[in-house]
């Protein structure tokens, strides 16, 4: 078990050795933007771990998505991006500090700032004739929740209303979103249409002091499937159908009663062939 302090390190100098320029381009970052930098080091750190192979991908002069992963025979791209704690904060009504007392406290969910944020990337995913997938990651205090399934599922749908009938028995109550800051879904036509096709399934990622949870979030219209065999330890919701029979949207999880997965921070290892190439 490492600290997220270590994984830097460790990354620092794998890109040091194998990515000269983008070992350069780091350690600005590093300075400019910590937060960023350091989701990006523990996304590789994870990617590593579960992946054959995995390769930086962006053009130092032109950009494009973080990193190019190989497993069984199959390959996806994945671009990192982050959610900083402050702004989460801000968003959620949640202080990123422990409270000073056991009170409860209340706060809202951050869809809408998910939303922004993948709508942000969609372009930059598109372009690859694989699977792309986008990983959004906080350190906030309570990323585990505003990340976790709950989050998740308000992320698929937007954030979800009871609606009651006038005049009508208290069975008729539904529950129903206007998709608003769905990020797969919108409405036209008084239809139900899917959106961001270039992003074939986003990975939530609460970064903890010891550990990272993860949960996935499938599209189920996009330009590439994601097969989730690559990422078999982590839940993933999605459509029961798609597309949606009378604009009713059932959700499930490929796994009973889903927890977010836990990894274990790792440092960042050279491997054998890796040390023989230049």
């Amino acid at each position: 078990m490492s600290s997220t302090a270590q994984i830097i390190e460790s990354y620092k100098l794998f890109l040091e050795v194998k990515y000269p320029y983008h070992f350069q381009n780091y350690c600005r970052r590093l300075r400019n933007q910590p937060e960023s930098a350091k989701a990006e080091a523990v996304t590789f750190s994870i990617l590593r771990s579960i992946s054959n192979s995995v390769l930086i991908a962006e053009d130092i002069s032109t950009g494009g998505a973080d990193f190019l992963c190989k497993m069984d025979g199959a390959e996806f791209i994945s671009e990192v991006t982050c959610l900083e704690a402050e702004a989460v904060a801000d968003q959620s009504g949640c202080k990123n500090e422990f409270p000073e007392n056991s009170q409860a406290g209340s706060f809202s969910m951050i869809t809408q700032m998910l939303r922004t944020k993948a709508s942000s990337k969609a372009g930059q995913l598109s372009g690859h004739d694989f699977p792309r997938i986008l990983v959004i990651t906080s350190e906030h205090i309570a990323a585990d929740v505003l990340l976790g399934p709950n989050g998740a599922e308000s992320f698929l749908t937007s954030d979800t209303q009871i609606e009651v009938p006038i005049d009508s028995p208290i069975e008729n109550i539904n529950i129903v979103t206007d998709l608003k800051n769905s990020v797969f879904f919108r409405h036209k036509n008084d239809s139900i249409e899917s959106c961001r096709r270039s992003i074939s399934a986003i990975l939530l990622l609460s970064i903890l002091g010891d550990k990272s949870l993860v949960v996935g979030i499938l599209h189920p219209d996009p330009e590439y499937k994601f097969p989730i065999k690559l990422l078999p330890s982590v839940p993933f919701l999605r459509m029961k159908a798609w597309p949606p029979e009378n604009n009713i949207i059932e959700t499930e999880w490929v796994v009973y009663s889903p927890r977010a997965k836990e990894f274990y921070h790792r440092t960042v290892e050279f491997k054998d062939e890796e040390l023989r190439s230049k």
